[in-house]
């Protein structure tokens, strides 16, 4: 009889360890899986998380690639400009052009934030070579550009906002998108290309910058620091023959 006792009280003990174990491997597996749901917005609002992990709407590549044609573009201006600015990439417009271009809609917005920046946009319908084949158009908008501010084509305001002297920063995104309305006519796959500016440029009635001797007429904060022909904090001062700091 004791032995019977005995073996059914080690039955119990043995049956209330397992559930306790069932109980703790469940409880682990419901925290994992709360983990997982955590939206990827609320890992980026995480200070602690590096930024080179939140996905990008666009390569490094294409991102050096779009930087350095509008500076290029930026510095062989004609006639020359006395005040052309070095462009940069800027991380918070790059953000705001994903916003937009997650919405594959062939139009500007949104509306409150163009009242604070530039915005560029460019379409193609199936492969590209190149993402400077998105961005080409808006510097071949330059043959029909009178300086200071008449434009004798469709449009200028691509290439004007590109060449916007005080638009020193520009952040781009791009996306593909299925099934877009272009126009009026329907696109099965369409790739588009958003870039945000700032400071705004394309101000009615007013030049994109001014004219004259390069660099002479850069804002203080630069320095009298030049670089092919754009004020460039990055370089060093130089002085010419005549004693001009650019």
């Amino acid at each position: 009889m004791n032995l019977a006792c005995a073996q059914l009280l080690f039955a119990a003990t043995l049956w209330t360890l397992l559930c306790m174990t069932a109980a703790e491997t469940a409880s682990s597996a419901t925290e994992v899986l709360h983990l997982s749901e955590v939206s990827p917005e609320a890992v980026l609002s995480n200070s602690s998380a590096p930024r080179a992990r939140r996905k990008r709407f666009i390569s490094s590549k294409d991102m050096t690639a779009i930087l350095d044609y509008h500076n290029r573009v930026r510095s062989q201006v004609f006639p020359p400009a006395t005040n052309m600015e070095y462009m940069v990439w800027d991380e918070r417009l790059a953000k705001s052009a994903e916003s937009w271009a997650a919405q594959c809609i062939w139009d500007h917005g949104p509306s409150h934030d163009l009242r604070h920046i530039g915005q560029n946009l460019s379409i193609i319908s199936g492969r590209y070579s190149s993402i400077i084949d998105l961005v080409r158009s808006w510097y071949d908008e330059r043959y029909y550009f009178s300086y200071p501010n008449r434009c004798s084509g469709s449009v200028c305001t691509h290439y004007t906002q590109m060449v916007w002297a005080t638009s020193n920063k520009i952040g781009c995104a791009i996306r593909r998108c299925s099934n877009m309305n272009v126009f009026g006519s329907m696109w099965k796959q369409a790739t588009l290309l958003v870039c945000n500016y700032s400071i705004k440029g394309n101000w009615v009635g007013e030049a994109p910058y001014k004219t004259g001797k390069p660099c002479s007429a850069c804002p203080s904060s630069y320095g009298g620091s030049c670089n092919k022909n754009q004020c460039d904090f990055r370089s060093k001062p130089r002085r010419n023959a005549s004693g001009f700091r650019g």
